[in-house]
Protein backbone atom coordinates (compact mmCIF):
# COMPACT_ATOMS: atom_id res chain seq x y z
CA UNK A 1 0.00 0.00 0.00
CA UNK A 2 1.31 3.41 -1.35
CA UNK A 3 -1.33 6.27 -1.57
CA UNK A 4 -4.05 6.48 1.14
CA UNK A 5 -6.96 9.39 1.27
CA UNK A 6 -7.95 10.24 4.76
CA UNK A 7 -11.67 12.19 3.96
CA UNK A 8 -11.79 13.71 7.93
CA UNK A 9 -9.79 15.52 9.97
CA UNK A 10 -11.44 15.33 13.57
CA UNK A 11 -9.19 13.75 16.31
CA UNK A 12 -9.83 10.05 14.71
CA UNK A 13 -8.98 11.10 11.04
CA UNK A 14 -6.24 13.61 11.38
CA UNK A 15 -4.10 10.72 13.95
CA UNK A 16 -5.21 8.14 10.64
CA UNK A 17 -3.85 10.35 8.58
CA UNK A 18 -0.36 11.32 10.55
CA UNK A 19 0.71 7.68 11.53
CA UNK A 20 0.39 6.63 7.65
CA UNK A 21 2.55 9.43 6.44
CA UNK A 22 4.95 8.38 9.20
CA UNK A 23 5.36 4.96 8.11
CA UNK A 24 5.96 6.12 4.54
CA UNK A 25 2.74 6.10 2.56
CA UNK A 26 1.27 8.79 0.44
CA UNK A 27 -1.39 10.68 2.28
CA UNK A 28 -4.15 12.92 1.01
CA UNK A 29 -5.59 14.75 3.49
CA UNK A 30 -8.93 16.29 3.21
CA UNK A 31 -11.56 18.12 5.19
CA UNK A 32 -14.24 21.02 4.59
CA UNK A 33 -12.97 23.26 7.41
CA UNK A 34 -9.27 24.99 6.81
CA UNK A 35 -8.07 25.21 10.61
CA UNK A 36 -8.23 21.35 10.24
CA UNK A 37 -6.15 21.19 7.31
CA UNK A 38 -3.80 23.81 7.96
CA UNK A 39 -3.11 21.99 10.84
CA UNK A 40 -2.06 18.99 9.77
CA UNK A 41 -0.08 20.03 6.05
CA UNK A 42 2.88 19.62 7.54
CA UNK A 43 2.54 16.45 8.67
CA UNK A 44 1.49 14.76 5.55
CA UNK A 45 1.94 14.43 1.71
CA UNK A 46 -1.11 16.62 0.80
CA UNK A 47 -3.85 18.08 2.72
CA UNK A 48 -6.54 20.03 1.35
CA UNK A 49 -10.12 21.46 2.18
CA UNK A 50 -13.14 20.77 -0.17
CA UNK A 51 -16.62 18.93 -0.77
CA UNK A 52 -15.75 15.78 -0.49
CA UNK A 53 -19.43 14.56 -1.73
CA UNK A 54 -18.73 16.27 -4.86
CA UNK A 55 -17.36 13.94 -7.32
CA UNK A 56 -15.53 16.38 -9.23
CA UNK A 57 -13.17 17.04 -6.03
CA UNK A 58 -12.40 13.39 -6.19
CA UNK A 59 -11.22 12.89 -9.84
CA UNK A 60 -9.44 16.33 -9.35
CA UNK A 61 -7.23 14.87 -6.49
CA UNK A 62 -7.03 11.44 -8.37
CA UNK A 63 -9.04 9.31 -5.42
CA UNK A 64 -9.62 6.93 -8.02
CA UNK A 65 -6.51 5.61 -7.60
CA UNK A 66 -5.68 5.45 -4.37
CA UNK A 67 -5.00 2.54 -2.67
CA UNK A 68 -7.13 2.66 0.11
CA UNK A 69 -9.84 5.28 1.12
CA UNK A 70 -10.59 6.09 5.19
CA UNK A 71 -14.05 7.82 5.59
CA UNK A 72 -13.57 9.41 8.87
CA UNK A 73 -16.01 12.13 8.55
CA UNK A 74 -17.77 12.07 11.70
CA UNK A 75 -21.49 13.27 12.45
CA UNK A 76 -22.35 13.89 8.64
CA UNK A 77 -23.52 10.45 8.44
CA UNK A 78 -24.78 11.81 4.87
CA UNK A 79 -21.87 12.90 3.70
CA UNK A 80 -19.77 9.66 5.00
CA UNK A 81 -22.32 7.24 2.95
CA UNK A 82 -22.10 9.43 -0.35
CA UNK A 83 -18.36 9.98 -0.02
CA UNK A 84 -18.21 5.64 0.74
CA UNK A 85 -20.45 4.86 -2.22
CA UNK A 86 -18.58 7.15 -4.91
CA UNK A 87 -15.42 5.61 -4.33
CA UNK A 88 -16.64 1.95 -4.15
CA UNK A 89 -17.51 3.05 -7.88
CA UNK A 90 -14.49 4.65 -8.49
CA UNK A 91 -13.63 1.21 -7.59
CA UNK A 92 -11.17 1.87 -4.79
CA UNK A 93 -9.97 -1.59 -3.44
CA UNK A 94 -10.06 -0.65 0.16
CA UNK A 95 -12.66 1.43 2.06
CA UNK A 96 -12.76 1.74 5.78
CA UNK A 97 -15.00 3.90 7.11
CA UNK A 98 -15.85 4.96 10.57
CA UNK A 99 -19.36 5.05 12.17
CA UNK A 100 -20.81 5.92 15.62
CA UNK A 101 -23.04 3.07 16.20
CA UNK A 102 -23.87 -0.99 15.08
CA UNK A 103 -26.55 0.56 12.76
CA UNK A 104 -24.66 2.36 11.04
CA UNK A 105 -22.18 0.27 10.39
CA UNK A 106 -24.67 -2.29 8.58
CA UNK A 107 -25.55 0.71 6.39
CA UNK A 108 -22.13 1.44 5.29
CA UNK A 109 -20.78 -2.28 4.99
CA UNK A 110 -24.08 -3.04 3.06
CA UNK A 111 -23.12 0.02 0.51
CA UNK A 112 -19.69 -1.14 -0.06
CA UNK A 113 -17.51 -0.34 2.73
CA UNK A 114 -14.83 -3.43 3.21
CA UNK A 115 -14.48 -2.29 6.72
CA UNK A 116 -16.32 -0.22 9.36
CA UNK A 117 -14.75 0.74 12.63
CA UNK A 118 -15.86 1.98 16.20
CA UNK A 119 -13.30 4.00 17.63
CA UNK A 120 -14.28 4.78 20.88
CA UNK A 121 -16.13 1.14 21.38
CA UNK A 122 -13.40 -0.59 20.15
CA UNK A 123 -11.05 1.17 22.62
CA UNK A 124 -13.42 0.25 24.99
CA UNK A 125 -13.27 -3.72 24.67
CA UNK A 126 -9.54 -3.49 24.24
CA UNK A 127 -9.12 -1.65 27.85
CA UNK A 128 -11.61 -4.00 29.34
CA UNK A 129 -9.48 -7.45 27.70
CA UNK A 130 -6.51 -5.27 28.90
CA UNK A 131 -7.61 -5.48 32.51
CA UNK A 132 -9.82 -8.65 32.66
CA UNK A 133 -6.33 -11.10 30.79
CA UNK A 134 -3.36 -8.77 31.86
CA UNK A 135 -2.25 -9.62 28.42
CA UNK A 136 -3.09 -8.16 25.08
CA UNK A 137 -0.88 -7.72 21.75
CA UNK A 138 0.16 -4.26 22.51
CA UNK A 139 2.25 -5.91 25.30
CA UNK A 140 3.89 -9.47 23.56
CA UNK A 141 7.70 -8.74 23.75
CA UNK A 142 8.75 -9.34 19.77
CA UNK A 143 11.99 -8.89 18.20
CA UNK A 144 13.20 -5.10 17.25
CA UNK A 145 11.45 -4.69 14.03
CA UNK A 146 8.89 -7.12 14.60
CA UNK A 147 5.13 -6.28 15.82
CA UNK A 148 1.63 -7.75 16.14
CA UNK A 149 -0.92 -6.09 14.14
CA UNK A 150 -4.80 -6.36 12.53
CA UNK A 151 -4.52 -5.83 9.04
CA UNK A 152 -7.59 -6.16 5.79
CA UNK A 153 -7.30 -9.24 3.69
CA UNK A 154 -5.96 -7.61 0.26
CA UNK A 155 -7.95 -7.48 -2.46
CA UNK A 156 -5.51 -10.36 -4.14
CA UNK A 157 -5.88 -12.53 -1.53
CA UNK A 158 -9.24 -12.64 -1.09
CA UNK A 159 -10.58 -16.06 -2.53
CA UNK A 160 -7.73 -17.68 -2.05
CA UNK A 161 -6.69 -20.31 0.73
CA UNK A 162 -4.12 -20.00 3.40
CA UNK A 163 -2.28 -22.77 1.81
CA UNK A 164 -2.71 -21.17 -1.79
CA UNK A 165 -1.14 -17.88 -0.32
CA UNK A 166 1.79 -19.20 2.08
CA UNK A 167 1.83 -15.50 3.64
CA UNK A 168 5.35 -16.80 5.72
CA UNK A 169 7.20 -17.93 2.78
CA UNK A 170 5.81 -14.97 0.52
CA UNK A 171 5.11 -12.00 2.86
CA UNK A 172 7.08 -12.92 6.00
CA UNK A 173 3.94 -12.89 7.89
CA UNK A 174 2.87 -15.11 10.37
CA UNK A 175 -0.50 -16.03 10.53
CA UNK A 176 -2.19 -15.56 14.32
CA UNK A 177 -5.94 -15.69 13.96
CA UNK A 178 -8.51 -14.70 11.27
CA UNK A 179 -11.30 -11.95 12.00
CA UNK A 180 -14.42 -12.37 10.13
CA UNK A 181 -17.52 -10.43 10.20
CA UNK A 182 -20.87 -12.65 10.63
CA UNK A 183 -23.94 -11.44 9.00
CA UNK A 184 -26.45 -9.99 11.51
CA UNK A 185 -23.88 -9.86 14.43
CA UNK A 186 -22.01 -7.54 16.12
CA UNK A 187 -19.17 -9.58 17.09
CA UNK A 188 -16.65 -11.04 14.67
CA UNK A 189 -15.63 -14.65 14.42
CA UNK A 190 -12.36 -15.49 15.25
CA UNK A 191 -10.46 -18.31 13.84
CA UNK A 192 -7.80 -18.53 16.45
CA UNK A 193 -4.67 -20.93 14.51
CA UNK A 194 -6.55 -21.59 11.54
CA UNK A 195 -5.60 -24.49 9.04
CA UNK A 196 -4.05 -24.02 5.75
CA UNK A 197 -7.35 -24.74 4.16
CA UNK A 198 -9.63 -21.57 5.71
CA UNK A 199 -9.87 -19.62 2.61
CA UNK A 200 -10.07 -15.50 3.51
CA UNK A 201 -12.96 -13.58 2.17
CA UNK A 202 -13.15 -9.96 1.12
CA UNK A 203 -13.92 -7.88 4.49
CA UNK A 204 -11.76 -10.71 6.43
CA UNK A 205 -8.81 -9.48 8.99
CA UNK A 206 -6.16 -11.20 10.34
CA UNK A 207 -3.81 -10.87 13.18
CA UNK A 208 -0.37 -11.20 11.92
CA UNK A 209 3.44 -11.15 13.42
CA UNK A 210 5.63 -9.55 10.55
CA UNK A 211 8.31 -7.14 10.01
CA UNK A 212 7.62 -3.50 10.90
CA UNK A 213 8.15 -2.84 7.36
CA UNK A 214 6.55 -5.27 5.62
CA UNK A 215 3.47 -4.74 8.08
CA UNK A 216 3.78 -1.01 7.34
CA UNK A 217 2.10 -1.89 3.39
CA UNK A 218 -0.79 -3.19 4.72
CA UNK A 219 -1.61 -0.85 8.17
CA UNK A 220 -4.05 1.84 8.09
Amino acid sequence: MRRVAVFGLGQFGASVARRLYKEGIEVLAVDRELRLVEEIQDEVTVAVAFDSTIRENLLAYDVPNMDAVVVAIGTNFEATVLVTVQVKQMGVPLIVVKALNPLRRQVLLSIGADRVVMPEEEMGTRLAEELVHESVVDYVELPRGFSLRRIAVQPQWAGRTLSELSLLRTEKLNLVQVVRARTGAHEPELVPVPHGDIRLHAGDRIDVIGPDEVLARYLL
